[in-house]
């Protein structure tokens, strides 16, 4: 029964969120080791280690730079006395676009050399060296692998290893074979970062050269989401960048990148690669007028970068965020309902699956118009609301919260919709119509705040057109959120991954209870945010009147009718006095926090103090994840203490029009949203969504001017 429960459970997660995560679950993506050039080595000689990696079709590694998210690969040696090693060797990467963000990486196998140095007085004989590599392995989901190694050499006569050799003598050639002649210079021309290069490298001209790319060694230089258009002549180029965070308001240092180009070879386009250092605030030719895209429009080397958004792109990210939100902790339990249907009606007739699938994602669909135009009908009235905005009142999440507690019970077996609740919802087929398409509105009303990464860019899309277009943004959220679910109405065959009905699906519906409670106990958490200990203790009474009232309506008579009639009504009045109640003073200042606001900010940063604001909810799962991880991180707060940054939090749980204004003015669809303002006075600096300890660290190393 066991295996038939958690093979049940995993169908339930293939079908909402793909076959990733299942996927994961066999092993390791990495098959990784440790590789020399020598077998034997002599006194004073430098040789080559190396991790290679064979990586798991359609998943990847990092670059030095990973780019927008993502973790460079990482070896640690453990040498003998004496011995010395120098930087690792990065063959180029490719790009890796994902929504809005584009990273940089490797796949299929990539072989990363470590010079090594014998000491001169090395004594003959055999040494043993030992390693660690760690690295974060991506496609749908991320991974983070580690292994150990252990590598066996012999000091006397150095004798060349033929299988690592060729490994590292590859990963040679796939690197920058120094600046090839080239010079380089970064500045820039309004808001643009002019990348000028120039060289005998480049004497073909557009004639004979193409697909021009820059891959930044240090993120925050360039946003790597953006295209690079270019202009090329003979000897000279000229590349249009988007600029970082770090070159935002100037280019105050020298930076190395990358470059990538193919040459024309007798008809046959090779791919060529540059370490150049760009000098800060000049330019090495005078390609002045503004660079353009490649004529041939051939894809860039290893991929295209992602473009400015255009209504189909954002239109896709829609359609990619709604897919992703099926997998939030916020929305899952409430998923798993419409799971739990699709295992029960697993031998049903195929054309009432279809339709009970096609009301579920019309009850989806409509919700996310519904919400979408009550947000722009709210925005032209001179509001300033933003997604998520229905958490913000107490009502709904008290009813909310009830709602998870009431559908708990009922997976428990507590009480039978159309059974025991004699009367409510006619006829079965009705009830299954019905919940359908109330599970739908549910779905939507739990997963609007969840802002994934790529729904956000798409959001702030839609924000920002003509109602028609950005209804149509809301639409493709909705189809995303039900796709997989219709997909499986309109196929059966899916159904296969699930075993055979048995006793199984009671214990899947009863396990299913938790979840929803374990939503419910979250939204009595945020309650508690909104209106302190008195929302608690009135939604805590609706509980306890549900329960009266269901256990009244258990029995038969007049008198456990009214008795079950005044449970409903007790448990209506105490969401009713829950509605009124005045929200609680949100002191989002905790800790090293202060509380924000518009003249603080001032303050500090007319003391010359770097300020970092975060603007959160507590209804806001991205924000609590982005609290506990990144924002927690130890280094991460080292380095706002060593740099005297100044921490500021905008508590967004309760309306608030000044954090509302704030973040339509930084076009925020909302929560959660990061400013990091530099020391210099310089405009501030927005971060992602999703933060990792190296974003932050790097973001805080810039807005102190380090």
């Amino acid at each position: 029964m066991l295996r038939a429960f958690l093979a049940g459970c995993l169908a339930v997660i293939f079908l909402s969120a793909g076959a990733s995560l299942v996927q994961s679950a066999a092993g390791p993506m990495v098959d990784a080791r440790l590789v020399s050039d020598r077998i034997s080595v002599s006194p004073g000689e430098t040789f080559h280690l190396a991790l290679h990696q064979d990586i798991t079709p359609h998943w990847h590694t990092y670059w030095r730079n990973p780019g927008d998210s993502g973790e460079a690969t990482n070896l640690f040696l453990d040498l003998p006395e004496g011995w010395s090693e120098g930087e690792m060797v990065w063959p180029a990467p490719r790009t890796y676009p994902l929504g809005p963000l584009t990273n940089y990486g490797y796949e299929g196998s990539v072989t990363l050399p470590v010079p090594v140095t014998v000491p001169a007085d090395a004594p003959a004989g055999t040494v043993t060296i030992t390693g660690e590599g760690t690295w974060l392995v991506c496609e749908d989901i991320c991974i983070p692998e580690d292994a150990a190694f252990e590598l066996t050499l012999e000091v006397g006569a150095s004798q060349s290893d033929a299988e690592g050799a060729a490994l590292i003598d590859a990963a040679y050639d796939a690197a920058p074979d120094g600046d090839r002649g080239l010079s380089a210079a970064l500045d820039h021309a309004g808001d643009t970062l002019v990348l000028t290069v120039s060289g005998e490298a480049l004497a073909g001209g557009a004639d004979s050269i193409r697909n021009l790319y820059a891959f930044p060694y240090e993120g925050g230089v360039v946003a790597h989401n953006a295209p690079q258009p270019y202009r090329l002549e003979a000897g000279a180029a000229r590349m249009d960048l988007t600029p970082g965070f770090l070159t935002r308001n100037a280019v105050d240092a020298d930076y190395v990148a990358l470059l990538s180009y193919e040459v024309n070879a007798g008809g046959e386009w090779v791919r060529q690669v540059a370490q150049v250092t760009a000098t800060a605030n000049e330019r090495v030719n005078d390609l002045a007028a503004p660079a353009t895209a490649a004529a041939d429009g051939a894809p860039r080397p290893g991929g295209t970068p992602l473009p400015g958004l255009s209504f189909w792109q954002a239109a896709l990210f829609a359609l990619l965020g709604g897919l992703i939100l099926n997998l939030m902790p916020c929305v899952f339990p409430i998923l798993s309902m419409k799971a739990l249907t699709i295992v029960q009606k697993r031998g049903a007739d195929r054309a009432e699956a279809r339709q009970l699938g096609l009301i579920f994602g019309a009850g989806v669909i409509i919700t996310f118009l519904a919400l979408g135009g009550l947000v722009l009908a709210l925005r032209g009235l001179g509001g300033m609301e933003v997604w998520g905005f229905q958490l913000q009142e107490p009502w709904v999440v008290a009813g909310l919260a009830s709602l998870m507690f009431l559908i708990g019970l009922n997976f428990l077996g507590v009480f039978e919709i159309g059974t025991s609740l004699q009367g409510v919802g006619g006829n079965v087929q009705g009830n299954d119509r019905a919940g359908a398409f109330l599970t739908g509105v549910l779905a939507v009303f739990v997963a609007a705040p969840c802002l994934a990464p790529v729904m956000a860019s798409a959001l702030a899309f839609a924000l920002a057109q003509p109602p028609l277009a950005s209804l149509t943004i809301f639409a493709f959220l909705g189809v995303g959120l039900a796709l997989p679910f219709v997909i499986v109405s309109f196929e059966p065959r899916l159904l296969a991954f699930l075993p055979r009905p048995g006793v199984w699906m009671e214990r899947f519906k009863q396990l299913l209870a938790f979840p929803m409670f374990a939503t419910a106990i979250w939204l009595v958490w945020v309650l508690s945010v909104q209106t302190g200990a008195q929302g608690v203790l009135w939604v805590l009474a609706a509980f306890l009147a549900i329960g009266f009232a269901l256990w009244a309506w258990r029995s038969t008579g007049v008198l456990s009718r009214i008795a079950g009639l005044a449970g409903v009504l007790l448990a209506a009045g105490a969401l009713w006095t829950t509605a009124g109640l005045e929200p609680a003073a949100v002191s989002a200042g905790s800790g090293e926090y202060e509380d924000w606001s518009p003249a603080r900010v001032e303050e500090l940063r007319e003391q010359g103090r770097p300020v970092f604001v975060d603007f959160t909810a507590a209804w806001c799962v991205t924000c609590q994840v982005n609290k506990l991880g990144a924002l927690s991180d130890d280094q991460v707060r080292a380095a706002f203490a060593d740099n005297d940054v100044a921490l500021l939090r905008a508590d967004f749980t309760n309306r608030d029009p000044v954090i509302a204004q704030t973040l339509a003015d930084y076009g925020a669809p909302g929560v959660p949203f990061y400013l990091m303002y530099p020391a210099d006075g310089a405009e501030p600096d927005i971060l992602p969504p999703l933060l990792t300890e190296t974003i932050m660290i790097r973001a805080v190393e810039a807005a102190a001017g380090d």
